[in-house]
């Protein structure tokens, strides 16, 4: 916990964040780590382990599926300053999925100044799919030809940033998880769209818990109106080498600033559509929050 000008009664805005952030596997099982920058408002908690209250300012996730060091670096900046005040706190959790052990280490920087007002908002974007195997995530499709697209509707404002990044790792090899990717290449898909209007089709798509079902990846991008609005796209790939497994973890920054902001009328949807390609098990991740201005 970090107690910054006057705590958690000062308002202020963030500028900028930058650093490394690291997770040392000693084992060769699959182990991944959620990392999130807080703050709270009116007082701060006493028992710093609470999450009660808090408000997102940042977060990333790591995933390693095997023995060694996974070093990622956050260099942020924020044209439009993100809300904050003076009572932070980072906040690290995770670890082996079945055993074994891990050092998560960071090493950050953030900039910051107080603020008497600053009415931007952030909105999560964040989502967490299976491929290749039928449990685990959010929700799983085993056939690979699947994809998975997240609706959340928006508020009135205007869009100016994106950030925080994605992870697509496949799991460990074992039998706790499905099997490694084999043949030349594996890789993920993530595209947001920014739909007028409303979410359409992808708000019907969604099971008790709130998750979407898995759809023919080809199918999603058809439920697409013709005045959708891609917003970024991210897609990663592994080039497995001859002869070695397709064990692997990509991990990708995501950082677009609009500098031209994006107008959004209360009710609009962003689609998020996560999609694979080749075969084998993988964990796609999301952590992008979207930086919503007046």
């Amino acid at each position: 916990m970090y107690r910054l000008l006057d705590g958690a009664q000062s308002p202020a805005q963030a500028m900028a964040l930058t650093g490394t952030i690291s997770l040392q596997n000693f084992s060769p099982n699959f182990s991944e780590v959620l990392w999130l920058l807080l703050y709270w408002q009116g007082k701060c908690p006493v028992d710093d382990h609470s999450l009660s209250g808090a408000s997102v300012l940042w977060s990333d996730i790591l995933k390693n599926p095997s023995r060694s060091a996974s070093n990622f670096p956050v260099n942020l900046t924020f044209p439009h300053p993100v809300p904050m005040t003076g009572c932070v706190a980072l906040v690290f959790g995770g670890g082996p999925l079945v055993e074994g052990e891990v050092t998560m280490s960071a090493d950050l920087n953030l900039t910051y100044e107080p603020s008497s007002a600053n009415s931007n908002t952030l909105i999560g974007l964040g989502g967490e799919y299976c491929f290749g195997q039928a449990w685990g995530c959010q929700n799983a499709a085993v056939d690979d030809t699947m994809g998975f697209a997240v609706p959340i509707t928006m508020p009135a404002g205007h869009l100016v940033q994106l950030y925080g990044d994605i992870a697509d790792s496949t799991f460990d090899g074992t039998p706790n998880f499905g099997p490694l990717p084999s043949g030349t290449a594996w890789g993920a898909v993530n595209d947001f769209y920014l739909l007028p209007g409303g979410c359409g089709k992808f708000a019907q798509n969604l099971n008790s818990q709130g998750f979407p079902n898995p759809v023919p990846l080809a199918t999603l991008y058809t439920w697409l109106p013709d005045n959708a609005l891609p917003l970024d796209s991210v897609s990663l790939e592994y080039q497995i080498p001859p002869g070695e497994t397709g064990k692997a973890s990509l991990q990708k920054r995501v950082e677009k600033i609009f500098y031209v902001p994006v107008a959004v009328n209360a009710g609009d949807c962003v689609v998020v559509i996560y999609g694979r390609t080749g075969n084998g098990a993988t964990d796609n991740e999301t952590q992008v929050l979207a930086v919503l201005a007046p």
